[in-house]
């Protein structure tokens, strides 16, 4: 069983076989530039909003797993409509990079 006290190899494995692995896969394969929501959406070729339903579903599986996929751009940086930049950390880039290269 994954639970929060697995490695972060196990719990991406894990997370490999959901469907909101194409989504995780498609961040890390971007430069690590901070991007908002909408801005995902915009590199990542999604339909609108998209990655905000995805995000909602991210949060269970972080919530579960104890990890986060995307955390606030620490130097606070926010879109032109004022919404919140994210960046995938380094550790889960990665090894999430890792896992599409197997």
């Amino acid at each position: 069983m994954i639970d929060a006290k697995s490695t972060l190899k196990q719990k991406l494995e894990r997370v490999r076989r959901r469907g909101v692995w194409r989504f995780l896969s498609g961040i890390a394969r971007l430069n690590e530039q901070p991007r908002s929501l909408a801005e995902f959406d915009d590199a990542l070729d999604l339909s609108k909003n998209k990655m905000r339903s995805t995000k909602a579903i991210f949060a269970k599986l972080e919530n579960r797993l104890d990890m986060r996929f995307l955390v606030p751009d620490p130097n606070g940086e926010e879109d032109d409509a004022g919404n919140p930049r994210y960046v995938m950390p380094k550790r889960v880039r990665k090894q999430i990079r890792n896992l599409i290269d197997d």
